[in-house]
C-alpha cells in the first residue's frame, strides 16, 4: 500500500509535507537535527578520549616498569665494572683484594659527592628567583605613601 499516492508513509511526499511545513517547524526541525549530529560527535571524540586515555595508561605503566627494570640493570651492570676494576688492580699487582675494594669504594664516595655539589646547584633552578623578584615590591614604591 505504500505505492498509493498521498500515503502517510511515502517518502516521496515528506519533501512535500517539509517544503508545505511553516518556517518555526522547519527551523525546529533543523536544530534538533543539528543537535542530534553534534551530540553524536560529541559521543565519538568521548570514546575516542576513553580508549586514548586507556592507551595512555597503560604505556605509562610498562615505561616505569621499563624504566625500573633498566635501573636495576644499570646498577648491575656498573656493580660488575666495579668488580672487573677491582679484579684488575689486583692482578696487576698495584694493590691486595682489601686495597683494590677501598679504592673502588672511595671513588663511588667521590662520584657521590660530585653529583651531590651538581644537585644542589641545580637546585637553585626551582625556586623561580627572576619570577619572585620581578613581583616584589620595590624599595622606593614601599616608601611612597
Amino acid at each position: 500500500m505504500s505505492d498509493m499516492p498521498g500515503h502517510p508513509g511515502d517518502s516521496e511526499n515528506e519533501p512535500e509535507q517539509t517544503q508545505g511545513a511553516h518556517p518555526e517547524q522547519q527551523a525546529l526541525a533543523a536544530l534538533q537535527a543539528l543537535f542530534a549530529t553534534g551530540s553524536a560527535l560529541c559521543q565519538d571524540y568521548l570514546d575516542l578520549l576513553a580508549v586514548e586515555g586507556r592507551l595512555a595508561g597503560r604505556s605509562l605503566v610498562l615505561m616505569l616498569a621499563l624504566g625500573i627494570a633498566l635501573g636495576l640493570l644499570l646498577v648491575a651492570a656498573w656493580i660488575f665494572f666495579t668488580l672487573a676494576a677491582s679484579a684488575l688492580l689486583i692482578e696487576i699487582g698495584w694493590l691486595n683484594p682489601w686495597q683494590a675494594l677501598l679504592a673502588v669504594a672511595i671513588a663511588h664516595v667521590g662520584l657521590a659527592l660530585l653529583a651531590w655539589v651538581a644537585v644542589r646547584r641545580l637546585s637553585d633552578n626551582l625556586v623561580f628567583s627572576g619570577l619572585r623578584s620581578a613581583l616584589e615590591p620595590r624599595a622606593t614604591e614601599r616608601s611612597e605613601p
